[in-house]
C-alpha cells in the first residue's frame, strides 16, 4: 500500500487528485492552473440530457478530460481505461495496479457515501473522482480531496461498495473508468514555457468550448445560459408549483450542495487566469480574472435566489432568476470573446 501519497483537501475532486498524484511523484503545480490547462470550464443547458425528468445542466466536462487534456499538454504519460460492464476485470486491473504502488484515479457514484451526503443530500451523482491507494483486508484504502471530511485522514471502503458505485448505471454511468500516469522522470520539471504555452491551449480551447459549439448542439456554452433562461420563463405555464419547487430544489442541491458548482468552477477559473496574467505579464488577462470573479458571484447570485425561491423568502419570482442567468451569459461571452481575440493575436 503507499503510505507517503499526499491527500490534501482540494477545490475539485478531478483536479484535486491529480495535484495529489503529481506531488507524489516530485511535481508541484497549482490545481487552478491544472483547470485552466485541462479546458475545465464548460455549461450545456440541453434537452438531449435529462435525468429525473429534469433537463441537466451540465457544469464540468466530462470526467477525467480535464487530467487528459493536462497531461497531453504537460507531456506527462496518461492511461485510462473503462470496463463496461465487467466489474470483475476491472477489480482486478486496480488490484494489479496498487500492488505496484501506483495511485490510481477511480470515477464514482456519490450516493453510497455517507460524508458526501451530509450536505449532498442523496444526490445521484456519477461523476465524482477519488483516489485508490491500496487494500486492508476486504477494504480499500481511498484519498478523497473532498472538504466534507473531518480531516486528512485515508478511507477504508467496502470491496462491495466500491464496486456498486463504480458501476452505477443511469446518466453518465462511471462504467469503472480509471485513470493512473506513469512515475516521472527524475529530470522531469515544468518550466515557466510550458506553462505558458499550455496555459494559452487550455484558454483557447475553453473559447472554442464556451463561443463555438456546433449549431446543432442546443444549449452549449454560452447560449446554453440563454436557452436555460428561457425555459425558467415557460416553467410557470408548464408545471405546477410543487413540480417547480422539485426542480429548483433539485438545481440547488447539485449547482452549490453536491458538488464544486458553477461559482466554485469559475472562481478556480479566475485564479488560473490570475496566475496566467503572471506568467505572461498580462494586464489583459488578469482583468479578464476580476470579471471572472465577478461572474462567480452571479452564480452564487443564483444559487441564493434558487434557495430564497423554495422558502418563498423576499418574493423572488422566476423571472429574477431567469434575469441572473441571462446576466452570466452575457458576461461569459463578454469575456471570453475577449480572450478568445487575445489569444488569436498572440
Amino acid at each position: 500500500m503507499i503510505h507517503n501519497f499526499p491527500n490534501k483537501r482540494k477545490r475539485h475532486c478531478e483536479t484535486g487528485v491529480f495535484v495529489n498524484m503529481l506531488e507524489y511523484y516530485g511535481c508541484e503545480i497549482s490545481e487552478s492552473m491544472i483547470f485552466g490547462i485541462g479546458s475545465g470550464l464548460h455549461f450545456i443547458y440541453s434537452p438531449f440530457y435529462k435525468t429525473q425528468n429534469t433537463i441537466y445542466p451540465i457544469l464540468r466536462v466530462r470526467p477525467t478530460a480535464i487530467v487528459r487534456k493536462a497531461c497531453d499538454r504537460l507531456n506527462i504519460s496518461y492511461h485510462e481505461m473503462s470496463f463496461g460492464n465487467n466489474a470483475d476485470k476491472a477489480s482486478r486491473v486496480l488490484d494489479t495496479l496498487l500492488e505496484k504502488d501506483i495511485p490510481v484515479g477511480l470515477v464514482v457514484n456519490v450516493k453510497e457515501l455517507e460524508y458526501f451526503n451530509v450536505a449532498g443530500g442523496g444526490i445521484d451523482f456519477n461523476g465524482h473522482i477519488f483516489s485508490a491507494l491500496g487494500k486492508d483486508g476486504d477494504n480499500y484504502v481511498i484519498a478523497d480531496t473532498d472538504n466534507r471530511l473531518p480531516n486528512d485522514d485515508y478511507i477504508l471502503l467496502d470491496d462491495k461498495i466500491l464496486r456498486r458505485i463504480r458501476f452505477t448505471p443511469g446518466f453518465s454511468a462511471p462504467r469503472g473508468r480509471m485513470f493512473y500516469i506513469d512515475p516521472l522522470q527524475e529530470d522531469y520539471s515544468v518550466s515557466k514555457e510550458i506553462l505558458r504555452d499550455s496555459a494559452i491551449k487550455g484558454i483557447s480551447d475553453t473559447c472554442n468550448i464556451i463561443l463555438r459549439r456546433p449549431i446543432w448542439f442546443i444549449g452549449a456554452g454560452v447560449k446554453g445560459f440563454h436557452y436555460f433562461a428561457k425555459d425558467l420563463r415557460r416553467w410557470e405555464s408548464k408545471y405546477s408549483p410543487r413540480e417547480i419547487s422539485m426542480r429548483f430544489m433539485w438545481y440547488y442541491k447539485l449547482i452549490e450542495r453536491a458538488g464544486t458548482g458553477g461559482a466554485g468552477y469559475r472562481f478556480i477559473y479566475a485564479d488560473f487566469l490570475k496566475e496566467t496574467a503572471k506568467l505572461l505579464h498580462d494586464d489583459m488577462i488578469d482583468s479578464a480574472a476580476c470579471k471572472m470573479l465577478d461572474n462567480a458571484e452571479l452564480w452564487r447570485s443564483f444559487t441564493l435566489y434558487c434557495r430564497r425561491y423554495l422558502k418563498k423568502d423576499g418574493g423572488v419570482t422566476i423571472n429574477e432568476i431567469a434575469d441572473i442567468l441571462d446576466s452570466i451569459g452575457d458576461m461569459e461571452y463578454d469575456i471570453f470573446r475577449n480572450l478568445d481575440k487575445y489569444i488569436k493575436n498572440k
